[in-house]
């Protein structure tokens, strides 16, 4: 069983298969993508196959994923700059990959309040991280959405 195929958590159909459902299958196919080396639009795919997602859901999966791939050097050098001490090599997979969608959701996806994003970064730490990882996650997801706030206030 793949952490694709693992159920839900009891939450509404509507939270279940809207955003933060693809937000959770996005941070599930980053991890297998890296663990396995296989593609990881045909990970989506195949999840989209096997569990209820909106249209919603699935199409800002698909976006979100898209953007985490397309931008990754940008997003794990911003994610570096935020490291104290640490190397983003050395980070947990699963941490790693909240990350990166965290981030690409910040930057990328602008029209998301950057609270939710951060909430939910942080509820995924908590169900699939290591002990502490939402501490980390927090410390880096923080600075970043300060700065990329000041970047979209500055720009109006």
């Amino acid at each position: 069983m793949t952490m694709l195929d693992q159920g839900s958590n009891g939450a509404s159909p509507e939270r279940r298969g809207g955003r933060p459902k693809a937000r959770e299958l996005v941070m599930r196919t980053l991890y297998e993508a890296e663990i396995t080396g296989d593609d990881a639009q045909e990970i989506l795919s195949l999840a989209f196959g096997r569990l209820r997602v909106t249209e919603d859901g699935r199409a800002y999966a698909e976006d979100l994923l898209s953007n985490a791939r397309r931008h990754r050097r940008k997003i794990d050098g911003t994610i570096t700059r935020h490291l104290e001490n640490w190397e983003i090599g050395r980070l947990g997979t699963i941490e790693r990959a909240i990350l990166r969608l965290a981030v690409a959701e910040i930057i990328y996806l602008r029209e998301t309040p950057v609270q939710v994003i951060l909430d939910e970064a942080l509820r995924l730490g908590h169900r699939y991280g290591a002990e502490g990882a939402s501490k980390l996650i927090n410390g880096v997801l923080d600075p970043i959405a300060r700065e990329e706030r000041k970047k979209g206030l500055s720009a109006r």
